[in-house]
């Protein structure tokens, strides 16, 4: 194991992820994207790559520092090494990013979508914006005047902020000013919205960073910048803890203060001011970038004023995902003891769910609900329903998981207000992450008990229900309720256990899969395998399929982002294939299929194939036994793996190429938009 690489047919994490992302930013080049589509995946593009610094870079610093030199098996490189080459990839993917918002932003400027800068703006315009800084900036903002030899400010992680060079009799002294957060991110000069002309607006930080060092007296700014840090954001909680919400409490407060691992500028520094800048954040030249922007926060508040008449030239035309209820005037309680109910996000809507739970709340024969919680949306009609419920005498049971990297806040807040109300909340296993996403209504059936069932492949998220591709099922098969009632009745007293027909992490997950991609091996050339993942890691599981395709077993994959396992090496994944979708959805869905005809398996599951996954959280996988739904299933990866518009194929070198468009083109995303629409 320790010389896969060796072996050539693996590559770095990292390394994919990086090139994944370069995926992303393609969509920012393809003119058969709505314009302002466009920019907003350079937005995408720009917050994953701080993330990416946050989690991976971020730990990869520790580890070298700490003196740790073991080697990536999938790769041969140490952490320096690894890092030395992420650090040589970052300026040419941020030199193509600003080459696409130039590019982009010349364009909406000829479609009537303005962004001024200050020096472009009219006389009139002018004074409003001087107003505005004035009214609701000027008060606001506090800057520091600092000398060079001081302790510099605690800065936030990915935040704007304006830095001056000052001028003085020793040439040291320096400014910095943060832009407050809840102030708005663009000024709009309303001329053109309701008119039909041009839309005309400045984003604030660029208002700030012209305005602000006039503020400086008696000091002479000579060099002026706008710049942002990111933090390492990977900060352990400590397990053993006996108070996991306080513990959790305190890994938030921790990560703000940790060391700085990027710094984006908006312009060239001079030397003085880089070295000075490289002292006070402990950085070394190669961890400090030239990007044309240091936030992309405002984009979303420019979608909020495209008027109507322009939106139909710059943005997606809108999309309302199906109700299925439509179809059914009658309670989902109801529906489901007749029909599994599966839902494909964001093409149908999460409404069946939503309406299970408040039929649930309110249920005379509902003794208890029962739900693991990972992400939730900032005002989630899910936990007003589990309230309602509480206020009927139902007894609720929720497991948050307070693990949930950078949404830590989020749950602790909804964790304490569900526990007030009355709910049982339990904050998962002390050693391993509750990634699973899971709900179960206990009906009290006269003498027996009986389970309503739901299993996703995603967040209990209505806003994410809308933008990511997920599966969920809402079964009565009594058969899975009795599974997953043992599985609640472990997970809330931190035990693991085996079950007769659901699949979990740590326990039985990936030896299961190893069973079945073996199973499938043994068949040769008759062996069929379908994964659709968003990660590729596990280095078990990989062998696994390399030796299935040794043996012919054909294996299709769509993976979104890291893949780990290079197809179409000769001798080794040779029968393996590797398809990426980028689209208008995040495609999010975890789908293991096995075999064909009678003896196929199906799975939809929370669990990517990475090792933590597989090792080092409690996740869970369902079998889909209907037919009819895992057709559908089926037919869903099928439109995503002959993807031929937004579908990309990975090659043996670790790089994505377009496939041949030929005379049909296939946008999966958009194929199912218009089949949801059609009743």
């Amino acid at each position: 194991m320790a010389k896969l690489f060796e072996e050539g047919f693996t590559q770095n994490r990292e390394i994919s992820w990086l090139r994944y992302n370069e995926r992303v930013l393609e969509e920012a080049f393809d003119e058969t994207v709505p314009l302002f589509e466009r920019l907003n995946f350079i937005s995408i593009f720009t917050s994953n790559l701080e993330e990416f610094f946050q989690v991976r870079v971020g730990s990869l610093i520790s580890d070298d520092e700490n003196g740790d030199d073991s080697i990536d098996i999938k790769s041969g490189m140490n952490p320096a090494e690894q890092l030395e080459a992420i650090y040589e990839m970052i300026p040419k993917l941020l030199a193509r990013k600003d080459e696409a918002y130039r590019l982009i932003d010349s364009e909406l400027k000829a479609k009537g979508l303005n962004r001024l800068s200050v020096t472009e703006l009219r006389r009139d315009e002018a004074k409003k914006a001087a107003d505005f800084f004035k009214e609701k900036i000027r008060d606001r903002i506090s800057p520091i005047i600092i000398k060079a030899d001081d302790e510099f400010p605690m800065l936030e992680s990915n935040k704007p902020y304006i830095l001056s060079r000052l001028e003085s009799s020793n040439d040291g002294f320096y400014a910095i000013a943060e832009i407050p957060s809840d102030v708005e991110k663009i000024l709009v000069f309303d001329e053109g919205i309701h008119a039909g002309g041009e839309v005309r607006y400045i984003v604030t930080e660029d208002l700030v960073k012209t305005i602000l060092p006039q503020l400086f007296s008696p000091f002479k700014p000579v060099e002026t910048v706008g710049i942002a840090i990111t933090r390492n954001g990977d900060v352990p909680a400590d397990t053993d803890s006996k108070n996991m919400l306080k513990e959790m409490k305190s890994v938030v407060e921790r990560r703000r203060t940790t060391d700085p691992d990027m710094l984006i500028v908006d312009t060239k520094l001079s030397s003085r001011l880089e070295d000075y800048l490289l002292s006070v954040f402990d950085l070394a030249p190669s961890q400090v970038y030239i990007a044309s922007r240091t936030s992309y926060s405002y984009i979303s508040d420019v979608r909020d004023i495209i008027p109507e008449w322009l939106n139909e030239k710059l943005c997606y035309e809108a999309f309302t995902p199906f109700n299925q209820l439509k179809l059914r005037n009658r309670p989902v309680m109801e529906i489901v003891k007749e029909e599994d109910i599966l839902s494909s996000y964001p093409y149908d809507s999460m409404d069946p769910f939503l309406e299970l739970l408040r039929e649930a709340s309110t249920h005379k024969k509902v003794k208890e609900i029962r739900m693991t919680i990972y992400r939730l949306s900032s005002h989630p009609i899910i936990v007003e329903h589990l309230l309602e419920a509480v206020k009927n005498g139902k007894k609720v049971k929720v497991l948050i998981e307070l693990r949930a990297r950078f949404d830590e806040e989020r749950n602790i807040d909804w964790a304490e207000k569900l526990s007030e109300a009355g709910c049982k909340v339990y904050y998962g296993d002390e050693k391993y992450k509750v990634h699973s996403k899971l709900c179960q209504i206990v009906i009290d059936d006269g003498d027996d008990k009986k389970y309503i069932s739901q299993v996703s492949t995603g967040n209990y998220n209505e806003k994410s229900a809308k933008l990511y591709t997920d599966f969920s099922l809402i079964t009565y098969d009594q058969r899975i309720g009795k599974d997953v009632d043992d599985f609640f009745e472990d997970v809330f007293k931190n035990k693991e256990g085996e079950y007769k027909h659901i699949l979990t992490s740590p326990k039985t997950m990936q030896d299961t899969l190893v069973k079945l991609i073996r199973r499938e091996a043994d068949k040769g050339k008759d062996g069929r395998i379908f994964i659709k993942v968003n990660s590729v890691t596990d280095v078990r599981l990989i062998e696994e399929l390399m030796e299935a395709s040794c043996k012919g077993c054909v294996i299709r994959m769509i993976v979104r982002g890291i893949c780990c396992i290079l197809p179409g090496i000769e001798y080794c994944t040779e029968n393996i294939s590797v398809v990426n979708v980028v689209g208008r959805f995040l495609e999010h869905s975890r789908v293991y299929v096995f075999g064909e005809g009678e003896d196929e398996v199906m799975y939809i599951a929370s669990a990517d194939l990475m090792t933590r996954n597989m090792t080092k959280r409690v996740e869970l996988a369902c079998p889909v036994y209907n037919t009819s739904l895992r057709n559908r299933i089926k037919a869903v990866l099928y439109l995503n793996y002959i993807d031929n518009v937004k579908g990309r194929v990975l090659t043996s070198d670790g790089t994505y190429k377009k496939k041949p468009a030929g005379n049909k083109k296939t946008d999966s995303q958009q194929m199912l938009m218009k089949q949801s629409q059609v009743v």
